[in-house]
């Protein structure tokens, strides 16, 4: 069974984006996309933190469909679980595309797979998203285009 279409994104967690983005931009040659702030209660169940603040911004090169998301947390308070830790400066997970959340949820969770939540819908409604852990607890983000979103 083939669970995963491709990689959506690389997420890098950094104490200042602007510098980020100037290296990514500047240095590397990466094309900002998508610059936003994500906060409520989606992006707190996502993130296991409490009223947490995230400057967020994806940057793509000019030969590959996979992007770099970088994260700024603005503010961040530790919830009951030490271990998922979303907010750790450096990679911090990376996103694949999905095409049934839900099913792929069900059947990965009888295997044993640890998630952080069950599929959400995001705030902007295009994605269903959930995290779970690889073995080694590598966080994975997986995505559900939604057909609005298309």
């Amino acid at each position: 069974m083939k669970i995963v279409k491709n990689i959506r994104h690389i997420g890098i967690v950094t104490k200042n984006i602007e510098k980020s983005i100037w290296f990514y931009e500047k240095i590397l040659g990466f094309k900002k996309k998508i610059k936003m702030i994500e906060q409520g209660s989606v992006t707190d169940k996502l993130t296991n933190l409490k009223k947490t603040k995230i400057k967020t911004v994806k940057l793509k090169s000019a030969n590959s469909k996979v992007m770099i998301e970088l994260l700024e947390f603005k503010k961040k308070k530790k919830r009951e679980n030490e271990e998922y830790n979303i907010s750790r400066i450096g990679a911090s997970h990376f996103a694949v595309t999905i095409n049934n959340l839900e099913k792929t949820y069900n059947l990965l969770k009888k295997k044993g797979i640890r998630f952080i939540s069950k599929p959400m819908l995001s705030n902007d409604k295009k994605v269903k998203l959930t995290f779970c852990r690889a073995p080694e607890g590598t966080l994975i983000e997986m995505v559900e285009e939604l057909k609005s979103y298309k």
